[in-house]
């Protein structure tokens, strides 16, 4: 019902008006279009005709965050019914409850909430009659938002009741905005992961369906069981408890002269230890490019990298600590450069003349675990004949003995026959192929004996 408010001054008991009309809108220049102004949108619900006219006029001069008001008008919960259900934009519902039957505006409120699932708009019910719906009973049993008398609505009374309503719509509006901007967030990050994991999720698409896909994914990061370089011998074997490993092992030539490898092992195991294995591999595959493109030469100090690494896991949030040993050979100089970031058993050295075989100490913290955590480096001559023997922690669960000293004294004296990896499992009587409490990952360096 388009209305001029003039007339609606001059006509205070209007007859009942053409549902079909445009909502009535009170301006304060006659001149300005709907179209131009901004307003909270009414719907009055009544089947009489004066509390339409005595609503409009009470709140003619309302404004609230500079909105006015516009107002719908039905005569009847029917006619209300596909209003609701056609308009969004319905702020607050001012509701009688005794119109074509008398539970009309309660069993509106129902089809509001429970058919429209509308629960933004704001329902104020306004009653003649309370006895037909007392407050209390109607209070617990309805989602409404206020519940008044007609008579103690006066026009201050009836402004301050809208005003709230008003306030908690624009909250409740506010909150379902900024869920909508967290969502987009959310999916923004994941897609930000889904870019940063497209090389993982492509290599899976290849490979069958399964626990033993992602198994043969993480052993394709893993280098060649044997591997030579000058006078050195590089081998390793990786047995997981599971299908994926939370143990890794790596080692490659950073330039002409400078071998680097080494043994991770990260809490726990399984597949959430197995992701990160490849964020470490990630994450040092990294460093060497930079290198190769002379940007930095932290790949060559165990333990700058090692630190560089912590950061980078606390900074991420990443909830795994990964303990490691890294290393750099010149294989010119025959010097072995090393860290270490809380591996154990430490590295077994050993060398020929005189027969000698000790742990290379070095007490330290995982990488991830502590933001005061510091690594430093030492150094090591790598003699004719001399090797190094690295396990992660899953071969002591494995060895007999009662503690972990007597456990490292029968690996010193059992590793000192071979430095084959199959013989010394043998040796140590050890059968990999059959169900393991922990990963088990085994590295050997070993430097040739001299010719001369």
């Amino acid at each position: 019902m388009t209305q001029d408010p003039s007339a609606t001054e001059t006509n205070p008991l209007p007859t009942r008006p053409n549902p079909a009309d445009d909502a009535m809108v009170f301006a304060d220049d006659p001149e300005t279009t709907t179209a131009e102004l901004q307003y909270w949108t009414v719907l009055i619900v009544d089947d009489d005709p004066e509390i339409h006219q005595v609503t409009l006029l009470a709140l003619r001069d309302f404004n609230f965050q500079n909105h006015k008001l516009k107002f719908i008008s039905a005569y009847s919960a029917a006619e209300a019914r596909p209003i609701l259900a056609e308009r969004d934009d319905i702020a607050l519902v001012l509701l009688d409850v005794v119109m074509e039957t008398d539970d009309a505006g309660l069993t509106l409120v129902h089809y509001i909430r429970d058919t429209l699932q509308n629960h933004l708009v704001r329902i104020v019910l306004r009653t003649g009659q309370p006895g037909q719906a007392p407050e209390q009973k109607v209070v617990q049993d309805y989602d409404i938002n206020d519940y008044r008398a007609k008579t103690e609505l006066t026009v201050q009374r009836l402004t301050t009741t809208v005003l709230s309503a008003l306030r908690a719509y624009t909250a409740i509006s506010e909150l379902a905005l900024l869920n909508e901007t967290l969502e987009a967030k959310v999916q923004a990050r994941t897609a930000e992961l889904a870019v940063i994991n497209q090389q993982l999720q492509q290599s899976l698409a290849e490979l069958e369906a399964g626990e033993r896909a992602g198994k043969q994914v993480q052993f394709k990061m893993l280098p060649a069981p044997q591997f030579s370089w000058g006078e050195y011998q590089f081998s390793h074997a990786l047995y997981p408890s599971d299908f994926m490993s939370g143990d890794f092992v790596d080692y490659f030539n950073a330039d002409e002269h400078n071998v680097v490898f080494y043994i991770a092992d990260v809490a726990g195991h399984g597949v959430a230890s197995a992701f990160v294995t490849v964020y470490l591999k990630r994450f040092i595959s990294a460093a060497l490019e930079q290198y190769q493109r002379g940007s930095t030469d932290i790949l060559l100090d165990p333990a700058a990298l090692l630190a560089a690494l912590n950061s980078e896991l606390l900074r991420e949030n990443i909830s795994k600590y990964i303990a490691l040993f890294y290393a750099v050979l010149d294989t010119q100089s025959h010097q072995l450069r090393y860290a270490n970031a809380g591996a154990y058993p430490w590295p077994l050295f050993q060398q020929p003349q005189p027969a000698d075989a000790n742990y290379l100490e070095l007490k330290s913290t995982p990488a991830g675990m502590f933001d005061f955590a510091r690594y430093q480096n030492k150094q090591l001559n790598m003699t004719a004949g001399s090797s190094l023997l690295l396990c992660s922690d899953g071969l002591l669960d494995l060895l007999p003995q009662p503690d972990n000293e007597q456990k490292l004294q029968f690996l010193q004296q059992q590793s000192k026959a071979t430095t084959d990896i199959p013989l010394l499992l043998q040796a140590l009587d050890i059968q990999p192929d059959q169900t393991l409490p922990d990963d088990l990952t085994i590295l050997r360096v070993t430097r040739g004996r001299s010719n001369t």
